[in-house]
């Protein structure tokens, strides 16, 4: 690239940073902005001291004039060209007498009438009139300007003659010159010096976006394990990172969940297919008795059920997690409910000769879906039963806590090791995954019963440690008692 197409290289890339960037636009606002208080500012000066200037110099030449018009009014005509010949002797500017008439009765030079125009005809008319008038010829910023003063000369009670004085404001026009051309080199200065702090200001703050940006894309193209390292004095900046961070982390939380559940729920299903596949397989190379045929059959209805209840599971969370589980909204009276879920499952554990102690207080009342708060129960005890080991005690409970509801399942059983009880309620999820597996659990219960809970405004929890047992708990908001289920409860518990 020779020389003259780099400048123009360079020079288009400086007026796209410069026009289409946002720390370009902000230096040129910053220039904008000090530039239009720059000149506003030498304009307010330029007025102030202009008026300053005059008033200091329109005063001395009043005086001045005073007393020449004194002097003539009081002597002579003749003696006029005398007095106005040592006057201009030491006055540094013009002197000029006009008479009534028009006449010029008295020049010290042409300046005035070769320079003046029609700004001293006008001063000179007003004079006629009896009046003081001060003009200028030209502005203060021009070299040529002269400040003129027009004063009438009295006679016999009436304007006999006018007397001008002009005065050359080269010397005060050279200090303007020397202060505005120093105030507009600083000028240009403040405003170079600000528009590159600006610019600098704004890459310095806008350094996190370009970070920001590239973590973006690094994380569209599949990088989820990407984050923002920039730290930010500025509280929106730094809130801003800490909010992408988070954002990153929940994606890729999000994503890897995804991943899972979607092999996990692939799996899932897979293992029962091929099982069918087999089975039919099996079955279709020899002619079978309507006995073997009904037995294979019957098999597979049970894994088709098996698939149904994973896959209702699935639909479950899917919509919870879209915020459309569809939940009645009823009154429930909670201890009939739990008493009521306790009586199916006495059968149940008596098989194990298990024991379930009910220890459910009265009067419990909450808003919600009795189905689903039904199925959260029975597959926390379902859980409890298959864990626990015969001949052990399952305790039922619940009381009222803080205005809440809580509800507890405790068994005796192995226990959870730590690293397993942050992942229980993940769906697919098995603390033991061989003996899930020999009891036909898919792992979706716990799960299903937290979007439960949490679709009712509530919250679950476990607590164990090997050899002790677990112990599963729930809130649920509390409403006010419903007496008409009272008989009810008292029945159940008599027959318990």
């Amino acid at each position: 690239m020779n020389k003259p197409e780099h400048s123009r290289y360079f020079l288009k890339r400086f007026s796209t940073s410069l026009f289409t960037t946002f720390r370009g636009r902000l230096a040129l606002l910053y220039i904008g902005i000090e530039f239009f208080v720059l000149l506003f500012a030498g304009v307010l000066l330029y007025v102030m001291l202009s008026n300053q200037v005059y008033s200091s110099i329109d005063d001395q030449m009043e005086q001045q004039a005073q007393s020449v018009v004194t002097g003539l009014e009081r002597s002579p005509f003749r003696f006029w060209s005398q007095q106005l010949s040592q006057f201009t002797g030491h006055y540094l500017g013009s002197v000029h007498l006009i008479g009534a008439n028009g006449t010029l009765l008295f020049a010290s030079d042409r300046t005035l009438i070769g320079r003046g125009g029609g700004e001293v005809t006008k001063a000179l008319h007003q004079a006629m009139d009896g009046n003081v008038a001060f003009i200028s010829t030209r502005s203060l910023l021009r070299e040529d300007n002269i400040r003129v003063l027009a004063m009438p000369v009295h006679r016999a009670g009436r304007v006999f003659s006018v007397l001008i004085l002009g005065r050359s404001m080269s010397e005060i026009h050279g200090f303007f010159e020397l202060m505005f051309i120093a105030g507009g080199i600083l000028g240009l200065l403040s405003m170079l010096i600000s528009g590159y702090a600006g610019f600098v200001m704004a890459r310095r703050a806008l350094r996190p976006i370009d970070e920001i940006t590239t973590t973006a894309r690094a994380i569209a193209s599949g990088d989820l394990s990407q984050r923002l390292h920039s730290f930010s004095q500025d509280r929106e900046i730094a809130m801003l990172i800490r909010v992408l961070n988070k954002m990153f982390m929940d994606l890729e939380s999000s994503f890897n969940a995804q991943k899972r559940f979607t092999a996990d729920a692939s799996h899932e299903l897979r293992i029962p297919l091929t099982v069918m596949k087999g089975d039919i397989e099996v079955t279709l190379r020899h002619r079978r008795g309507s006995k073997e045929y009904e037995h294979v059959l019957r098999q597979q209805l049970e894994i088709i059920e098996r698939m149904q209840r994973i896959v209702d599971g699935l639909l479950t969370l899917a919509r919870a997690d879209a915020g459309l589980l569809e939940l009645a909204c009823e009154e429930i009276d909670l201890s009939l409910l739990l008493q009521e879920a306790g009586q199916h499952h006495l059968g149940l554990f008596a098989s194990k000769n298990m024991n379930l102690d009910m220890q459910v207080g009265d009067a419990l009342h909450v808003t919600g879906d009795s189905a689903r708060l039904e199925r959260v129960v029975f597959n926390l005890l379902n859980n409890a039963f298959k864990h626990a080991p015969e001949g052990s005690t399952v305790t039922l409970s619940a009381r009222s806590a803080a205005g809440q509801a809580m509800v507890e399942v405790k068994d005796q059983g192995a226990g959870i090791k730590p690293e397993h009880l942050d992942h229980l309620f993940d769906r697919f999820y098995r603390a033991d995954e061989s003996r899930s597996r020999i009891e036909g659990g898919a792992g979706l219960g716990l799960a299903i019963c937290k979007r439960i809970i949490e679709a009712h405004a509530g919250s679950i929890e476990v607590e164990s440690s090997p050899g002790e047992g677990a112990c599963f708990r729930f809130y649920l908001p509390i409403d006010g008692p419903d007496l008409q289920h009272t008989d009810r409860v008292k029945t159940i518990m008599q027959h318990s």
